[in-house]
């Protein structure tokens, strides 16, 4: 299976929050996550698999907050290291799952954490060598496409889809995540954001984290109507709250489900969640 035959198909399923159920099984504040990807990895394994038997299509590996910033040459752990692991890991879930063939690996991308020049010292030439090394790194160790996520400024986004294009052979899917005001951190709009994947040849458009899917509806209508690529939306379990001093996600999987569909039905083709949902998100939304 590539992701142009998933294509061909009415709708594409995602998979839905890594760190959410990491934190269900132990992770602390302040641990990073991409540790247990080598450290405990039969619990990444375990979560990939549950995502793949309630439906998805595309699992994302375990990679999402590495980058040459977080993860130097000094820590104990090498951006390739990292990075194959997490992708044998899904691999591995696939295999278990008894759906090798049938659903896709993607190295996921995050932002660096760092502002790009004008609003940081981060230049371009060095965002676009970070996600060369995860890039080059993630296709050797065999994943079937990218996953670009939660995407702050166009700039940054642009050079991950460069060094995807230039780098590789992988399909890249880039998402978003705006502001209520309904503009990036960095200031660029919904259209910005579909020309800049337009111009460097995504595989598909849209969202993830900031809202949950009733904010999302409209951001995915205007992304409808500035692009022809595949629309994306991966939205949160509803609004974060703060209960005795921990931040959660009180949208049931039911009511994020029915809003979901309302979003499918508008015209997104990639669905599926982000933070604070589980498997059984993934689930009902796939039913």
């Amino acid at each position: 299976m590539t992701f142009q035959q998933l294509l061909t198909r009415p709708l594409i399923y995602l998979d839905g929050g890594t760190g959410t159920m990491l934190q269900a099984r132990g992770l602390k504040p302040g641990e990073r996550t991409e540790s247990w990807t080598i450290e405990r990895p039969e619990d990444l394994i375990q979560i990939h698999q549950d995502y793949v038997n309630a439906g998805a299509d595309i699992v994302n590996a375990n990679t999402f907050g590495v980058n040459k910033f977080r993860y130097p040459s000094d820590t104990s752990y090498s951006l390739t290291q990292l990075v194959e692991t997490a992708i044998a890991n899904a691999r591995q879930a696939v295999k278990r799952a008894a759906k090798e063939g049938e659903v896709l690996v993607s190295l996921d991308l995050g932002p660096s954490g760092e502002f790009m020049e004008p609003f940081g010292d981060l230049t371009y030439e060095e965002a676009y060598d970070n996600f060369r090394l995860l890039v080059i790194a993630g296709e050797k160790a065999g994943a079937d496409c990218v996953s670009i996520e939660t995407m702050f400024s166009c700039q940054e986004a642009k050079a991950a889809l460069e060094a995807c294009r230039d780098h590789s052979r992988l399909p890249a899917l880039v998402s978003f995540s705006f502001q209520e005001n309904g503009r990036l951190l960095t200031g660029e709009t919904v259209a910005d954001a579909a020309k800049t994947a337009e111009s460097c040849s995504a595989a598909a458009v849209g969202f993830n984290c900031g809202f949950g899917p009733v904010q999302m509806k409209p951001l995915v209508k205007e992304m409808l109507d500035s692009t022809s690529l595949p629309v994306i939306a991966k939205p949160n379990a509803g609004l974060p709250k703060t209960v005795n001093g921990e931040t959660r996600y009180t949208m049931e999987p039911e009511e994020f489900a029915d809003v979901m569909r309302e979003i499918a039905k508008m015209g997104a083709r990639l669905v599926g969640g982000c933070c604070g949902t589980t498997p059984e998100f993934i689930r009902l939304l796939h039913e």
